[in-house]
């Protein structure tokens, strides 16, 4: 008897096969044509969820090109944090996206916007969900960012500036963001009088060009968030990025334009954060996400197009299973550090594995009261179980004088890191404070997983019992972390899934290319991060980057070590360790990031924070 697993394999061998067989014939064909780069974006997809009985196709793939065994989302490790790495090549500190949930009232009333637009006025004043095309079409609206809702341009704009196609198809939010001016497109043109013509815009909340907006979105109706559901949008998803996407991309490289396309999966990141990690949900998902991306390198290979397109399979962030869930505006309340937990003179903005802080500039108007406050949120976090290592919006004061030198990486309050040291301060949009929640990579989720398992949650009341709303698990997965998913917790639980914090297990994810332009069977231990992309895209589609306002740049590297032609190596990867320590009533909290660089790209590995209480030895 054939198994689904068996058959899976002698699909990724036969495509194998065919692909050989069929290069060096069409290599010539191909010499005159416009380049392809397809993009899939495995939305949650661990390196190491990536095995030869999984996920047979993913496998093959890393073998017969390149796999990335050193590869980093940026932090926070969040979807769209990593979008906009992933879209520009920059930092969250050039391109202006630092979470999932930002509050970005004071950076609108600086850049000039509307704020008394009926539109914008709830982007003023609370906290916006960028996972949501219609808000970030408000966002990069005239009221509002007016098209630099981004600090500079993504690859999709890059391509359609030149004339060439463009497709981005997948999960809202990330996919909006890809070409994020498409709903101000008049004539061919966008707000910013830039060519947007031939292209093809798909999430479940947003289509376009608008003529085939009404046809696209219509198997999106009624859909919901549900196990089942997401494995249908992403087969549908795929279904379009092969009956028209590919079809799109051939027609503007017979023509020698260049083609860009993105298809964004929503798993297995969807079934991961509802049913739990190691879950017949999440083993299922892994699989369906590893059918589609066989069936889009199928369809490449069956229009003939496989010598001029080249393939990256990247995830967006890793994963980790919830321990217990926290919920910091509550705590701090009760603490009498926030005056409610409603109240705006302490604003907690949730993002799962990462919250960000703001201080209300009314309520704290002086350097000193902000540093006063802060120093009493990062004391009382810094003291729980629950916190991992904490950034600041100021680096620490060089003090005149000093005899030893102070390490530059440490922030303005004690016992914690500088966001500029990691590349996340955006002076306009920058939290005052980013707290991750700690991560504990060697334990597994056996005991967490399961609806018979208890959870609990950490709140204002302490901590307290709730349901378990995690499927049963089917195999232990390593790596769980706290989480702050907001009040009520938006049904998370423990033992469900989820990411955003600085750990290795939520830092790591899948990454490969293949094609003509990359190395066959290499193994890249250089590391590499989300930021690093789309440099490597420009590179191989021949397009130099446009700046954004105030000359931003995209800070990534071409990963040229993984590419046959300009193979030369990344240069010196140095590893460092760096540390803050925080002297606390009872205890002594030393908070660590290891750090890996290459030039002045910082690469951040893992983070750990240790608690030893007065008096222990070390």
């Amino acid at each position: 008897m054939i198994t689904r697993r068996r058959f899976l394999f002698a699909l990724a061998l036969l495509f194998t096969f065919v692909v050989a067989a069929t290069s060096a014939r069409a290599a010539a064909a191909d010499s005159s044509k416009g380049r392809i780069f397809v993009l899939i974006v495995a939305d949650g997809l661990r390196a190491d969820f990536v095995t030869q009985r999984e996920t047979p196709n993913l496998y093959a793939l890393s073998r017969q090109g390149v796999r990335f065994e050193r590869h980093h989302a940026v932090f926070p490790t969040l979807t769209m944090v990593n979008a906009g790495a992933l879209w520009t090549g920059a930092t969250p500190a050039q391109n202006g996206i630092i979470a999932n949930s930002m509050f970005f009232g004071p950076a609108l009333k600086v850049w000039g916007a509307h704020p008394d637009a009926p539109a914008i006025r709830s982007l003023v004043d609370l906290p916006a969900n960028l996972e949501r095309s219609s808000t970030l079409a408000l966002l990069n609206g005239r009221d509002a960012f007016a098209g630099r809702l981004l600090g500079l341009e993504t690859i999709a704009q890059d391509v359609l500036r030149v004339g060439g196609y463009v497709a981005a198809i997948g999960k809202r939010g990330p996919t909006f963001l890809f070409a994020n001016r498409a709903a101000t497109v008049s004539n061919g043109i966008d707000l910013l009088k830039q060519p947007h013509k031939n292209y093809l815009m798909l999430s479940d909340d947003f289509a376009a060009p608008p003529q085939l907006a009404q046809e696209l979105l219509k198997p999106f109706t009624g859909a919901n968030d549900s196990h089942g559901d997401s494995l249908k949008r992403d087969d549908y998803c795929t279904r379009v990025a092969i009956e028209r996407a590919i079809p799109a991309a051939k027609a503007a490289s017979d023509d020698g334009r260049t083609a860009l396309i993105l298809l964004w999966l929503r798993n297995p990141d969807a079934t991961q954060h509802r049913s739990g990690l190691g879950t017949a949900d999440a083993l299922n998902a892994l699989a369906a996400t590893d059918e589609n991306v066989a069936k889009v390198r199928a369809a490449i290979a069956a229009v003939g197009i496989d010598q001029r397109t080249d393939l990256i399979v990247v995830a967006d962030h890793g994963f980790a299973s919830i321990y217990l869930t926290v919920d910091l505006a509550g705590m701090l309340t009760a603490a009498g550090i926030k005056q409610s937990r409603d109240s705006t003179d302490v604003l907690v903005v949730s993002n799962g594995g990462a919250d960000l802080v703001y201080l209300a500039n009314d309520k704290f108007p002086t350097a000193e009261a902000r540093r006063e406050k802060l120093q009493k949120i990062v004391t009382f976090a810094l003291a729980q179980e629950w916190c991992g290592p904490i950034f600041t919006r100021e680096f620490a004061p060089v003090v005149v004088g000093r005899r030893t030198t102070p390490k530059p990486y440490l922030g303005w309050v004690d016992g914690t890191f500088a966001q500029g040291s990691i590349g996340l301060l955006n002076p306009a949009r920058a939290a005052d404070l980013v707290i991750s929640f700690r991560e504990m990579s060697t334990r597994t989720n056996k005991g967490l997983t399961g609806p018979g398992n208890p959870a609990f949650a950490l709140g204002a009341n302490g901590q307290v019992s709730a349901k378990n709303n995690s499927q049963e698990l089917v195999k232990p997965v390593k790596g769980v972390t706290y989480a702050d998913t907001g009040d009520g917790g938006g049904g998370f639980t423990t033992g469900m899934g989820m990411h955003g914090a600085a750990g290795k297990m939520q830092i790591g994810g899948f990454l490969a290319a293949a094609g003509p332009s990359f190395k066959s069977g290499y193994l890249n231990r250089t590391p590499t991060s989300s930021f690093d992309i789309a440099p490597t895209i420009r590179e191989l589609l021949g397009i130099a980057p446009s700046r954004g306002p105030g000359a931003a740049f995209a800070n990534g590297r071409a990963m040229r070590e993984a590419l046959k032609r300009g193979s030369r190596g990344a240069g010196r990867v140095r590893t460092q360790t760096w540390t803050t320590t925080a002297v606390l009533q009872g205890m002594r909290v030393d908070s660590k990031l290891l750090i890996s660089r290459i030039g002045d790209l910082i690469y951040l590995d893992d983070s750990d924070v240790k608690r030893v209480p007065h008096g222990s030895s070390p």
